[in-house]
């Protein structure tokens, strides 16, 4: 009799760890799945924000408000670490998922567009005589919320106008 229980408590404490393990991994695929979807959200904010830095006439980046921004201040923490991502006065709205299938359409996406400083164009001739073309640079960092709000994805990509 002593035997069968203590085989009994054995298998109690098996099927226990097992139950355990199974919850531990179903966990750790929903995390992975919200981070993926966190992932694709920032992916399609940041085509959102390039296609903003694109249109033919662009705002005034002097406001530093509502997703345009001009660059901070040397030796200040950066503009994309400070703004207020929840905020719609200060980021701009991503809609590049409203119509993706399944959960990818409740994941959330912002972004914000920094115009940096104007700089030389890299391999113009340095002559003398020769006149020095300048091109505007834009970063855009975009910031993906996964479905369960815990998972969040920040991406950025700078390109030349």
């Amino acid at each position: 009799m002593v035997i069968a229980l203590v085989m009994l408590l054995v298998l109690t404490l098996l099927a226990t760890a097992s139950a355990r393990m199974t919850l531990m991994e179903e966990r750790m695929t929903g995390n992975t799945q919200d981070r993926n979807i966190a992932f694709q959200a920032a992916e399609g904010g940041l085509r959102a924000g390039e296609g903003e830095a694109q249109v033919p006439v662009l705002p005034d980046f002097e406001v530093n408000q509502q997703g345009l921004y001009t660059p901070a201040d040397p030796g200040d923490d950066p503009v994309w670490a400070t703004v207020d991502w929840t905020s719609a006065q200060d980021v701009l709205i991503s809609d590049e998922l409203a119509d993706a299938p399944g959960t990818l359409a409740a994941a959330r996406a912002s972004y914000i567009v920094e115009q940096l400083p104007r700089v030389a164009t890299p391999g113009e001739s340095l002559a003398a005589d020769a006149t020095v073309d300048e091109a505007t640079f834009y970063r855009v960092t975009s910031r993906g919320v996964g479905v369960g709000g815990n998972a969040t994805v920040t991406l950025q990509s700078t390109f030349k106008r």
